[in-house]
């Protein structure tokens, strides 16, 4: 093999900690992901496109009959898929991409991916009230995973090409990747990172380069300039924030009375959320879809305000109902129309000088920033598609006060949470927990010891002359962990006219104090260090892939949190 291909496959294959290894990865994840989003967006392009025409989006120019029919249609086709698919593949959205990273160690299976991409496009293509930015970002994330996977990456830098996979997934669909960076560091891995931020940065200008390359400019909402008139708003924007805090609300609470609404048959439930956006339809077509155009409108202020307020009561409704009742689908798209609704809303009765389209811009922004408290990712959307630093500061004010109004005074927590809580799990919110749950005792292992099993003969001179410094006991089904000097030092002592067997020469040593756990799976740190809580035990025996069984002594994970080195 020449050197530039021994370099090439060292640079992918296997554990790196080199920078240039995770942006290069990124850089791919960025092509790849791509090039799915633009199938699944030439492809729904192409449904919306036979229904509505060039508009795409006009679910307004629909008789009465398709207005109620369509979102019926498309619930029957989603219980059909859901009945010829193996229930292992069936969790899908950005809940679940969250509960793998955090319960499944960023692995994401290609059935589920798969899945994830035939039933966005039946929900969107039917006029479900769904967005396909948590599809976007399921795709992304899947395609970021497997190629970890492939390339045999640690725990901890799956996570982070999952958030590349995520970042890359957003700037390609909707040409916004600072958004994309912001949203994957604040909603998906939860935390801002150094190191994650060159190769999520990577992945997502490689994305959004790369799909304008084979598409064109395809931004989703037109970029609108739009700025305060003056500082006299103020009290208005405080007032916009309050309401757009108040409808964020109101909204949680519908989608958690539709969680838990009582029919337990999913087939029911899709059936039940179908009909009732038909019937909603049938008074506001707005709803259905995405409703990009819609908010196009409304920031353009082409919309009378009565009429949006209609929009926004129907909206709620239908939008909880499709998130409550199981529909496949993103939940940003209609958090974004509903924000943008109450925003305009507000532009049209509050008093002063700026322009009510100024006003839905903020009111999408708030919305976004208090259902998932992402206030940062909110605010770079407004960046992008106001094209102007003059917006920042109305911006956060809104963004702020929504998200005081919601996570303070209502106490709501991010709608990922609710939705991971009805399916039994409960993300650590705790910086120091959230740390520790998303690190692995795998990526401590250690291959330097020998396995004896006392049942077997073994000649004590042998072992002695391994290089390696640990010996792994194992007698009557549990396992002792020594150092070799021990051994060696045991072997001295003994009478060398009756030398002893080697069970002989350890039976003093193998007591409770140096007994080990042995794992039948990896475990994150914060699981390990519960068990050491729980436990007298010196370490953890766990499967590491490929490479056999690791070894992670205690004193190994009180060093990690001690040592300045980086974990990846």
């Amino acid at each position: 093999m020449s050197h530039s291909k021994r370099r090439l496959r060292q640079l992918f294959i296997g554990p790196s900690n080199s920078l240039l290894a995770l942006v290069v990865l990124g850089c791919v994840i960025g092509v790849v992901a791509g090039l799915v989003m633009t199938s699944f967006i030439a492809l729904l392009n192409m449904v919306l496109g036979w229904l509505n025409g060039a508009t795409l989006e006009d679910f307004e120019s629909l008789s009465l009959g398709w207005r109620f029919g369509l979102p019926v249609l498309g619930s029957l086709l989603l219980i059909l898929l859901y009945r010829i698919t193996p229930a292992s593949a069936q969790a899908v959205g950005l809940a679940y991409v969250l509960e793998r990273l955090q319960f499944g160690r960023g692995r994401l299976p290609l059935a589920n991916t798969l899945f994830q991409f035939v039933a966005a496009l039946i929900s969107l293509g039917t006029g479900h009230s769904v967005g396909r930015e948590g599809p976007a970002i399921q795709m992304g994330a899947g395609v970021a995973s497997l190629l970890g996977q492939y390339t045999h990456r640690p725990p901890s830098q799956l996570r982070l090409l999952v958030g590349c996979g995520t970042a890359a997934a957003i700037s390609a669909a909707f040409n916004t990747p600072l958004a994309g960076v912001l949203f994957a560091m604040e909603v998906v891995l939860m935390e801002y990172s150094i190191l994650g931020f060159a190769p999520i940065i990577a992945s997502a200008i490689t994305a959004s380069a790369f799909t304008s390359s084979l598409v064109g400019t395809h931004s989703i909402l037109t970029p609108t300039r739009l700025s305060l008139a003056s500082y006299g708003d103020i009290p208005s924007l405080l007032l916009t924030g309050v309401w757009v805090g108040l409808v964020a609300v109101v909204f949680h609470t519908l989608v958690r009375l539709f969680l838990r609404f009582p029919i337990k048959s999913r087939a029911a439930r899709l059936l039940l959320a179908g009909v009732i956006t038909g019937s909603l339809a049938l008074l506001a077509p707005q709803i259905l879809g995405s409703g990009y155009d819609t908010i196009n409108a409304t920031l353009s202020a082409q919309l009378p305000w009565m009429l949006l307020l209609l929009i926004l009561a129907a909206k709620l409704i239908a939008t909880a109902a499709a998130i409550g009742m199981g529909v496949p689908g993103g939940q940003i798209a209609p958090m974004l129309m509903l924000g943008v609704c109450a925003g305009g809303v507000a532009g049209a009765l509050v008093p002063g000088g700026s322009e009510p389209g100024l006003y839905a811009l903020l009111g999408m922004a708030a919305m976004m920033g208090a259902m998932l408290h992402a206030p940062l990712a909110a605010i770079a959307t407004v960046l992008e598609l106001s094209l102007s630093a003059e917006a920042m500061f109305p911006a956060m004010t809104v963004v702020l006060t929504a998200n005081l109004v919601c996570q303070h005074g209502f106490r709501q927590p991010s709608l990922m949470l609710t939705l991971l809580k009805e399916r039994g799990r409960l993300l650590q919110t705790h910086p120091l927990r959230t740390a520790l749950a998303q690190r692995y005792l795998s990526e401590l292992a250690s291959f330097r010891f020998v396995e004896v099993d006392l049942a077997a003969d073994h000649n004590v001179t042998a072992l002695l002359e391994q290089p390696l410094p640990w010996l792994v006991i194992r007698q009557a089904g549990q396992c002792y962990l020594l150092k070799r000097d021990q051994l060696e030092q045991a072997s001295q002592q003994q009478d060398p006219e009756q030398p002893a067997t080697l069970a002989e020469l350890l039976a003093p040593l193998l007591n409770a104090n140096r007994q080990l756990q042995e794992l039948t799976e990896d475990a994150s740190l914060l699981a390990g260090f519960k068990i050491l809580q729980q436990e007298n035990v010196r370490g953890f025996l766990i499967p590491v892939g490929r490479q056999g069984m690791g070894l992670v002594t205690r004193r190994r994970l009180v060093k990690m949190l001690t040592s300045d080195a980086p974990m990846y």
